[in-house]
């Protein structure tokens, strides 16, 4: 996992225009501090040239220094930072050249690129490297896009085709890996974080306020392709693009890939053995790698499934822990953690949250979001990420996915039984709502009343009382299903905000996260199964706590979730008036200064971010 840029600029670069590259890159030295490449490029000869910077390593051979640049004659450089994960030597270094005129900077993993691999060499493919960058390049020269299809992994690539004068650039099925855009008439650049884009004076001159009173009023943030700056846009997952210099003056997108929610046929034994085996084999490939893996441990059922069958079915004994604990505090899950560290003899490694927070690091932590943050508990997951880096650790896992997936969340059990009353199985609904509230100790009519109001709005979109409109809370609102709620929490509403979030607090300590509940196969296997066998007698994510019988019943069928839950106010109180230094700076973007979190996260983003 690395940092990327591309910067194409009609009628050549200037030398100046070549330094905000490097500045750009420097801005994200954190998502590489194994070394730096830089290649400029003639799109019309191909001619091309290696810089020298101060970041490339000394076994690297280049052909040119800053000093040496001339005005104007190249058109297109290809920058990269390096995190190296697999063949640590120079071999890896990049942007790498394949064979003929191709280049390609990229950042992520290809987890089953060894197998690709041996299907390459087959057709007569030689490789000089032990690098999945090597895999792609060739198995994009054997079979063109489709070549996307093939992988299993995370990814976003930048690669020059001189053969067909063409930029080819891609991000993985589910935007695991960050990749950002800007473009006008004359120029185009593709970016990891979006602070890079500052390092290039005059391109951001407006902030998006559509974007971010989306944010003030709902939360919301990486539903769609905007960003907080004008201009700036999220390139689109499983998509593909296409930018001819010489003819495009705009990228040319095309969709290779949508998940499909068509149901299956299958009985549950069948169900259970076949998401174990999934869930098994992605664990597997992500933890290949050169260098040692890490996993995430927070007491609950998602990391706890990727410890156990890491630690008993892969027979990984010793592999490191990582937990957020809140000592004294509602919602700390030190109690569960212990259980799994002591009936694996875990090595296990805690930070203390709530004695740890301090304004300045969480503002650090806001710096490198790239956006502000709903809540505190991302900051916890810093924190553990953070204490990773510390203990050596490059390669993390965790269990982002499966609540999106399988059913994990409380309003993900309201549309289940909103769904059961509009199919008329009043008597199943009765029985599941009584059952959830006995496992939660909550009132049963607290759960009614959930369901109802579920119920009551739909039925006023549906009779035309209340106006549909595009905006994601309304569709999220109106969601028909369980299953239609979940594809939106998958794609809009939860999910690419938890990567994005995953991807800078893992990159700001030059750590990878890696996530084996969004593997592509389990993530379509779990849609396509019905929904009670992942809601099923009150119990959520039923088929992964049937499937994953290791696991201590403790553990298993435990009856509350708390994921990240951290003491926001009380961290809050305490720092009152650092929170409070920038608000000032909401009239920047017409927001009414008020004392709450969401503005106290919003002025400090603009703190780092500002354009007057």
């Amino acid at each position: 996992m690395c940092g990327i840029l591309a910067y194409y600029k009609k009628g050549g670069l200037s030398k100046k225009e070549v330094q905000e590259s490097l500045d750009s890159l420097q801005i994200i030295n954190h998502r590489g501090p194994d070394g730096e490449g830089v290649v400029l490029i003639n799109t019309k000869t191909n001619c091309y040239k290696l810089l020298k910077t101060k970041d490339t390593p000394a076994k690297i051979e280049t052909n040119l220094h800053f000093e040496n640049i001339v005005d104007f004659e190249f058109d297109l450089l290809l920058g990269h930072r390096r995190l190296s994960i697999f063949d640590l030597s120079e071999a890896g270094h990049q942007p790498m050249k394949g064979t003929e005129n191709s280049w390609i900077t990229y950042n992520g993993e290809v987890y089953n690129f060894q197998e690709i691999k041996d299907t390459l060499i087959l057709k007569g493919y030689r490789f000089n490297t032990g690098t999945d960058t090597e895999v792609i390049l060739h198995a994009y020269r054997e079979w063109g896009e489709k070549c996307l299809n093939l992988f299993n992994g995370m990814w976003s690539f930048i690669l020059w085709d001189g053969d067909q004068q063409k930029l080819v650039i891609s991000n993985d099925r589910f935007g695991v890996k960050p990749l950002y855009y800007y473009e006008n008439s004359q120029e185009l650049l593709l970016f990891s974080e979006t602070k890079q884009i500052l390092a290039f004076p005059n391109r951001v001159t407006k902030y998006n306020l559509e974007k971010i009173n989306t944010f003030v009023e709902s939360g919301y943030l990486d539903y769609d392709a905007d960003t907080f700056f004008e201009q700036v846009f999220r390139f689109p997952k499983s998509n593909i693009g296409y930018f001819h210099p010489s003819k495009d003056q705009k990228i040319n997108f095309l969709q290779y890939y949508k998940l499909k929610t068509d149901k299956t046929s299958i009985s549950f034994d069948d169900a259970k053995q076949k998401f174990r085996h999934l869930l098994t084999d992605s664990i597997s490939l992500r933890l290949n790698g050169d260098v040692e893996p890490g996993v995430a441990v927070s007491g609950g059922l998602d990391s706890s499934s990727i410890i156990y069958l890491t630690n008993k079915i892969l027979g990984i004994k010793n592999i490191k822990t990582f937990s957020a604990v809140f000592p004294g505090e509602f919602g700390d899950e030190s109690h569960f953690i212990d259980i799994i560290i002591k009936d694996l003899g875990l090595q296990s490694n805690k930070i203390d949250a709530l004695t740890t927070f301090n304004y300045a690091d969480f503002s650090k932590h806001i710096y490198h979001q790239d956006f502000p943050a709903q809540s505190t508990s991302f900051y916890a997951q810093w924190l553990v990420d953070r204490l990773t880096a510390e203990k050596g650790v490059k390669i993390f896992l965790n269990g982002q996915g499966a609540d999106e997936v399988f059913g994990g969340y409380h309003h993900h059990f309201y549309k289940y039984c909103k769904s059961l009353i509009v199919k008329g199985k009043i008597i199943k609904y009765l029985s599941e709502v009584k059952t959830y509230a006995h496992l939660k100790k909550w009132d049963t009519n607290k759960v009614h009343r959930a369901v109802i109001a579920d119920l009551k709005l739909a039925t006023k979109f549906f009779l035309l009382l209340k106006k549909k409109d595009s905006c994601l809370a309304s569709r999220w609102n109106n969601a028909k299903d369980l299953c239609a709620l979940l594809k939106i929490d998958f794609e809009e509403a939860m999910i690419p905000t938890y990567l994005r979030v995953d991807d800078r607090n893992g990159m700001a300590f030059s750590i990878e996260s890696r996530h084996p509940f969004m593997d592509y196969r389990l993530v379509e296997f779990g849609f396509s199964l019905p929904d009670e066998f992942k809601i099923k007698n009150g119990w959520q994510k039923y088929i992964i706590r049937n499937a994953i019988f290791e696991m201590p019943d403790s553990i298993r069928w435990r009856k509350d979730k708390k994921g990240f839950v951290s003491p926001q106010e009380k961290w809050i109180s305490e720092n009152k008036l650092d929170f409070q230094s920038h608000l000032g700076l909401l009239k920047n973007v017409g927001i009414e200064k008020q004392d709450n979190f969401k503005n106290y996260s919003l002025a400090t983003w603009l703190k780092h971010n500002q354009l007057f």
